[in-house]
């Protein structure tokens, strides 16, 4: 009979058990990242008793099996702050105490970064994650602290710049054309409304004989090197202008019959477009070109300069339609070592009849020594064509234009914001406009997570019966991906754990009533006696 009284003591303390653990479920229903539990009970110890039919069992109650935990997925509130994490699918964060290196497993995702800049949880445990390469792009190497670093982000000097602009194909002669030097018989020379004259020196060289005109030109390049001749000639008198003589593109004036030569005479004149090898007030890049457009290049430490690149139409071919056009890219004397302007590149590009771009689109190399203490010697690649990604330099009718432009250097940033991938990508937003991959996050994940050890605080810690966390990025390994900006609720359903409470309520009812019942019938059982 006693026995009854420790069963009912049994389904009193187990009842008890069940309370606590809907009690402790409750209580945390608004804990971010908990899993709620739940008991699991078992009868207790057997005794062998005989009866009429053989060998019989009683039981002795029950007593406590385990206390399981629910590791399904709580819902996601949506928070303001991007390192505001949840997992979506299994796995755990991985945070250490950076006091004494203890590390520890949650699900609950609140992180900020520290005074240092570490990204801790709160309980100033410092999340764990994986270095990116700056050179592969990748995560490498084992997890550790995350810090996110203050300090300004590494300049990059430019290496490549790509411009495509519109070239108005009927743009003006902007040559310079000397003085006609030596006595003979042209007084003046001026080029012709629409026309292309070359570059070079002329040779004027009228025959009294037959009274021709021979001009003679050594046509020169940028670099001042000759690239060829060319010879135009016709029957001129005194006192006479020659619209384009003879094709030269030049407007020839000759002298007066006062003045016009009866023997043989030889004359010459310079005409000049860009120069390289000299400059002056009157000629420079600025005061002899037809469009220029700019663009902010930076140097080996960061710092910005200004690059402008002036367009010079120089020819056009009456019979195929083509046209050539030189360019000049130079460096304002402010951010020149020499700290003058400087030219430190040039080259020709060429149109066909329908202003497409057939040659000098590709990548020049350019040289340029920038001011105040940068590396000398920077290289950078022009880049006119299609190989800009933005489309190709044209020559169209419309107005001259810049229809896009790209470099790919930046100076140093600071830090401005943070922002987290599905991957786990820890990226800076920098105030040079750059996005830099900082840290990619490590998760975790266990064999038994049930065998985990609870510490509080939303805190798990690995035991024997959990097994090695075995760990690997979001989505990969069967672990779940990240939501940024989000926090898992708790998983504990509070229809549920009223319906469980009341169970145990009841059942505590229940088992006292078997002891206030044995009770009574040992009351009775002593009251025989009297």
């Amino acid at each position: 009979m006693l026995s009854s009284l420790f069963s009912g003591i049994s389904g009193l303390l187990a009842a008890s058990s069940a309370i606590n653990v809907v009690g402790n479920n409750i209580a945390n229903v608004s804990t971010t990242g908990y899993k709620s539990s739940s008991c699991t009970f078992e009868d207790a110890l057997y005794q062998s008793i005989n009866s009429s039919s053989g060998t019989s069992q009683v039981g002795r109650g029950v007593q406590l099996s385990s206390v399981t935990t629910d590791f399904s997925e709580g819902s996601l509130e949506t928070t303001s702050s991007s390192t505001d994490l949840a997992i979506g699918g299994s796995g755990f964060f991985i945070v250490r105490n950076g006091t004494t290196g203890a590390t520890y497993y949650t699900r609950a995702g609140s992180f900020s970064l520290d005074a240092d800049g570490y990204l801790v949880d709160a309980n100033g445990y410092i999340l764990q994650g994986k270095v990116i390469d700056q050179t592969t792009g990748a995560a490498s190497g084992v997890y550790t602290n995350i810090l996110i670093s203050q300090a300004p982000s590494q300049p990059r000097a430019t290496t490549y710049l790509g411009m495509n602009v519109n070239l108005q194909s009927d743009s003006e002669w902007t040559g310079t054309i000397g003085d006609v030097s030596g006595t003979g018989a042209v007084s003046s020379v001026t080029a012709s409304d629409g026309e292309y004259p070359a570059t070079g020196s002329y040779a004027l060289d009228y025959d009294s004989g037959t009274g021709v005109l021979t001009v003679t030109v050594t046509i020169t390049d940028l670099d001042g090197n000759v690239t060829g001749t060319q010879t135009y000639s016709d029957t001129i008198a005194a006192g006479t202008t020659y619209t384009d003589f003879g094709g030269s593109g030049l407007d020839i004036v000759t002298e007066d019959s006062s003045s016009f030569p009866t023997a043989d005479t030889s004359q010459t004149l310079e005409i000049s477009g860009f120069s390289v090898t000299e400059e002056s007030s009157t000629q420079t890049p600025s005061t002899t070109s037809n469009y220029s457009s700019s663009i902010t290049v930076y140097d080996s430490l960061g710092q910005a300069h200004t690059v402008t690149i002036y367009f010079r139409k120089t020819g056009e071919d009456e019979t195929t339609g083509q046209s050539t056009w030189e360019w000049i890219a130079e460096v304002d004397g402010a951010d020149s070592i020499t700290g003058e302007n400087t030219i430190a590149g040039w080259g020709t590009l060429t149109f066909n009849a329908n202003g497409v771009l057939v040659s000098g689109g590709e990548s020049h190399s350019v040289t340029f020594n920038f001011s105040n203490g940068a590396e000398q010697g920077q290289t950078i690649d022009l880049v006119f064509g299609s190989g800009t990604d933005g489309g190709t330099t044209t020559q169209y009718s419309t107005a001259s234009t810049t229809n896009y432009q790209t470099q790919d250097g930046y100076p140093p940033g600071t830090l401005e914001s943070l922002s987290v991938g599905s991957d786990g990508t820890i990226s800076g937003t920098y105030s040079n406009g750059q996005t830099i991959a900082l840290y990619q996050i490590t998760l975790a994940n266990f064999n038994n997570p049930n065998g985990l050890e609870k510490e509080g605080s939303n805190l798990y810690s690995a035991t024997l019966e959990s097994g090695v966390a075995y760990t690997n990025a979001p989505g990969d390994g069967g672990l779940g991906t990240i939501s940024s900006n989000c926090l898992e609720e708790s998983n504990v359903d509070l229809a549920t754990e009223f319906v469980k409470l009341i169970v145990a309520q009841r059942a505590y009812q229940a088992n006292s009533k078997v002891i206030t019942t044995t009770d009574e019938i040992l009351e009775t059982l002593m009251n025989i006696k009297r």
